[in-house]
């Protein structure tokens, strides 16, 4: 099937055709570095990371995203959810025989049952439906997750800490750098080893303000299921009320491992 949308789609970019739309109310993509190898039972063949500082670099990226509708239905109220997707970015294989530069998605969590079934049914990307709570007080912001009763990730996001610049232990140079390394690109994959598929879908957004803060991770279970241990991340960016398009027709890579 083909997508509607370019492959050289620009991340800035309005989707043409059918496509869903929403608001990002709030947006954190917490970055941890993570050693390559960790992470090579999730590359799609024909594939390779993108690193910096000679490393990978694995995001969790929640957003709460408010008014979410179809493109035909722009005028009126859409619907709100929490979600928490684990991703990297990675050169992955597109239908044109290139490869490009786009998010690899390595878990995607969401916390409404039937948009999770909606977007796993028309999207081909597999959601898993847990608990995703957001909460604020004067000093701090918190993202919890959990399976049932099982904790899976913690976070708390100091509000004194949001800048314009990294920490200063930052790996990266400034925040603009790791906006560009980490967040500018267009298409999103998720790699399904059983179908041996590669589902690849455009993501675009509005221009926005790019802000770092410091984040605490109590809790990453995807993390150290990896076999990470003493995890701590770089830094986090953050957004607020930025419009997103989303597609729903994704090109399908028949892709084959090695023997």
């Amino acid at each position: 099937m083909m997508s509607p949308a370019s492959p050289d789609l620009q991340p800035t970019d309005r989707l043409n055709g059918l496509h869903m739309l929403g608001m990002v109310e709030r947006r954190f993509l917490i970055n941890y570095p993570v050693p390559v190898e960790r992470l090579q039972a999730h590359l799609p063949p024909g594939s390779e990371f993108s690193q910096y500082n000679q490393t990978a670099w694995v995001s969790a990226c929640f957003v709460k995203m408010k008014n979410m509708r179809p493109s035909f239905m722009s005028g009126l109220p859409g619907m709100g959810y929490n979600y928490l997707i684990h991703r990297t970015r990675a050169r992955l294989p597109f239908p044109d025989g290139s490869r490009r530069e786009a998010v690899l998605v390595l878990q995607p969590n969401l916390n409404r049952r039937f948009v999770s079934w909606g977007g796993s049914l028309f999207t081909s990307i597999r959601f898993h439906t847990r608990s995703i709570r957001f909460t604020e007080d004067d000093q701090q912001w918190r993202i919890r997750m959990n399976d049932r009763k099982t904790l899976l990730f913690d976070a708390t996001i100091s509000k004194d800490s949001v800048s314009p610049e990294l920490p200063s232990d930052s790996c990266f140079e400034s925040a603009e750098q790791a906006d560009q390394q980490l967040l500018g690109v267009s298409y999103g994959g998720q790699w399904n080893p059983r179908k041996q598929t590669l589902n690849l879908l455009p993501e675009t957004h509005e221009p926005w303000e790019t802000l770092a803060c410091r984040c605490q991770t109590h809790k990453n279970a995807f993390l150290e299921d990896l076999g990470l241990d003493n995890i701590h991340d770089d830094h986090a960016i953050t957004m607020t009320n930025i419009p997103h398009y989303f597609g729903i027709r994704p090109w399908k890579q028949r892709l084959t491992c090695p023997t």
